[in-house]
């Protein structure tokens, strides 16, 4: 059904434009009586009463007052304009049941000659957008067509062409619609017929996504011809709601000002302030100028001595403004409106938007189920497109406020929930993704790896590269984490190469390749002064290891004598949490090949010393280089008595725990 096109607003417009003419003789040409003209007189009078109810868009009361004048009357002079106005009244009302009543009431009148001619063009115009309404384009087709033949005239034939126009609006032939109406624009001299032509235009080129022109169009019929809307409220106030829609508020701001301005009666004045606050609330988003303008409004109406018709939903948008000041709780307002959907929503969003201010992220998290109901149309009410957006907001302000806190635990809990594009968003923020970085460092999230990878994989930037190697290193994504290595080779930078030294370290061996770590350690040798550059990094202790065991492949012994030297020192200053203890025997063997046995038997004991849940095949090792070595200087008691806690040992199963039990 197509319900935007109001043509009977441009009728409205014509019948109020032709002045009430009587000459007051009959059908024999005889004048006729005094008590007769004074019938015509009156009930003219009432049908302008009716078209002044209609205009303000009292229809209700214009609509008992026509039927009521349209069984009492007796005066077929009065039967045509009776007709019209009250198919005028049925089709404003709205509904099916109306638009048909509406169209049998002017079918009949057509057909059986009760529409008189000078009734006949707005007849026909409304049975087209009456038939529009109820979707049959063919029956809107033949009246339409039927003005072209009927009235030769060029207002009229212009009429005709805007009906057509408007049976291919419905079809959504936008562009043939334009193109009718724009040449019947051209063509006109009259201010009447041009502005009804831009109101249409103005429709189609909202329902054909071009904005931009009918922001200009109406812009240009404001300016020409405001009276078009003043001279008809109902008309006006429908183009206002159109406006709005359209984001086009301030035309519609504008229109209701006129209205307001011109206004006589203190009943349609209370109207349109009250159609303003409520524009200037629809559109008042975060623009407190515009939220104060209709406070000032409500103010007025409610401060009347007599209460308005809308005082209860005056009372109500005063009461929104107050809670959105900050001036009454939300809980307040809930309870005054506890029938309410649209003010309970109101209150939801409101309360989460002072939680958000509060920072009070973990009531937010808690209670987040409850703003699912939140309609887009009370979103954007506030000045948010929808809840998401609103989401959007709070969730970046949430995860700033947990990185600048440190909070990397609940950080991670709201990422899962942060959409992608916000995400990224947050990720481009240099300062952002340096703390977002840290913290995915300690807890890991891969869903913002993956977005940080795609945002970023044409960089230049190689401490980013280092931080997602860090990154996918942690979510075991050994290939992902080469791919970085080697852009950092490409980058080049040596500050950046020198703190990634460790971690491609991991990288390597991660790739479970014996000619990987080959080639790690080649390019250690390359550079030695990576070594240096990394020793308070507790990566360290593991790196010796490896390194000291490929020297010793490669029978490096200096090298690795050095670097074996250098693990002992470090785990010593670390105080790392060793479990075993290779390196102590290493350098006991190696102190005993210098026969330093008093050196050899100090690293043993350390090793017992140092070496966490050390376990019995471990000691059994133990042991027995320490019994070998108080054999050798002659102490016989250390020499029993370590023999004794060998063969003590219950769970170890090797060579050297074999040895002992020989002894």
């Amino acid at each position: 059904m197509f319900k935007k096109i109001l043509f009977l607003f441009i009728m409205s417009i014509s019948l109020n434009a032709k002045d009430f003419y009587y000459s007051f003789i009959d059908e024999d040409k005889k004048q006729i009586s005094e008590f007769k003209k004074k019938k015509i007189l009156s009930g003219n009078y009432k049908l302008q009463t009716i078209k002044r109810l209609v205009r303000e868009g009292q229809l209700e009361d214009a609509y008992f007052k026509i039927i009521k004048f349209k069984e009492k009357n007796r005066l077929k002079i009065l039967e045509s304009n009776i007709i019209v106005l009250y198919a005028d009244i049925l089709y404003k009302r709205g509904g099916i049941k109306f638009i048909k009543e509406a169209i049998v009431l002017l079918e009949d009148g057509i057909n059986t000659s009760k529409v008189q001619r000078e009734d006949l063009l707005e007849a026909y115009r409304l049975l087209v957008v009456l038939h529009l309404n109820t979707n049959k384009p063919k029956e809107a087709y033949y009246y339409a067509k039927s003005i072209g033949k009927i009235f030769d005239d060029p207002i009229s034939q212009a009429y005709g062409n805007i009906t057509l126009a408007q049976i291919d609006i419905h079809k959504r032939q936008y562009e043939k619609a334009i193109e009718t109406l724009y040449e019947i624009l051209v063509k006109t001299n009259n201010i009447g017929v041009a502005t009804v032509v831009a109101d249409e235009l103005f429709d189609v080129y909202v329902f054909a996504g071009q904005h931009e022109k009918a922001y200009n169009l109406v812009g240009k019929v404001l300016k020409k011809n405001i009276q078009y809307y003043a001279k008809d409220s109902f008309l006006a106030l429908k183009k206002v709601d159109k406006l709005v829609d359209a984001g086009m508020s301030n035309f519609a701001v504008d229109i209701l000002k006129m209205l307001l301005n011109n206004a006589v009666e203190l009943e349609s004045a209370d109207r349109f302030k009250f159609k303003l606050a409520n524009t200037y609330m629809k559109i008042a988003g975060k623009n407190k100028k515009n939220m104060m303008a209709a406070k000032e409004l409500y103010k007025d109406l409610i401060a009347r001595k007599n209460k308005t018709p809308y005082y209860e939903q005056v009372r109500m948008g005063l009461d929104e403004i107050l809670m959105r000041e900050g001036k009454i709780e939300p809980s307040k307002v809930s309870k005054r409106y506890l029938d309410s959907e649209a003010m309970e929503q109101k209150v939801i969003l409101q309360e989460l938007l002072n939680a958000a201010k509060k920072q009070n992220y973990e009531y937010i998290n808690k209670t987040k189920k409850i703003y699912r109901k939140i309609s887009d149309t009370i979103a954007k009410r506030f000045g948010y497109k929808n809840i998401t957006e609103i989401f959007d907001m709070i969730n970046a302000n949430m995860i700033k406020f947990y990185l600048e806190n440190e909070k990397c635990l609940e950080l991670s809990e709201v990422l899962y929930v942060v959409r992608d594009e916000a995400l990224e968003k947050l990720i481009k923020n240099q300062k952002s993704r340096n703390q977002l970085f840290e913290c995915l460092t300690e807890i890991p999230d891969e869903r913002s790896y993956d977005i940080a990878k795609n945002a970023f994989s044409s960089s230049r930037d190689s401490e980013l590269y280092l931080s997602l190697e860090k990154i996918a290193l942690l979510l075991n994504k050994a290939d992902d984490a080469y791919d970085f290595v080697q852009k950092i080779d490409m980058v080049n930078n040596q500050k950046t190469k020198e703190k990634e030294f460790l971690y491609r370290f991991l990288v390597y061996g991660k790739l479970n390749s014996a000619s990987s770590m080959k080639q790690f350690f080649r390019y250690t040798q390359k550079h030695p002064e990576y070594i240096k550059a990394n020793e308070n990094n507790p990566l360290i202790i593991d790196f010796y290891y490896q390194y000291y065991l490929y020297l010793k492949k490669y029978k490096d012994e200096e090298q690795a004598q050095i670097i074996l030297n250098s693990l002992y020192k470090k785990q010593k200053e670390m105080n790392a949490f060793v479990y075993s203890p290779f390196v102590e025997l290493e350098l006991s063997r190696e102190a005993k090949l210098d026969d330093n046995y008093k050196k050899a038997l100090e690293y043993l004991e350390t090793a017992l010393k140092q070496t966490r849940n050390i376990n019995d095949n471990n000691l059994a090792n133990i042991y027995y280089e320490m019994i070998n070595m108080y054999e050798y200087l002659g102490k016989k008691g250390r020499y029993k008595k370590t023999i004794k806690k060998c063969k003590a040992l219950k769970k170890a199963d090797n060579f050297y725990k074999k040895m002992c039990d020989k002894l």
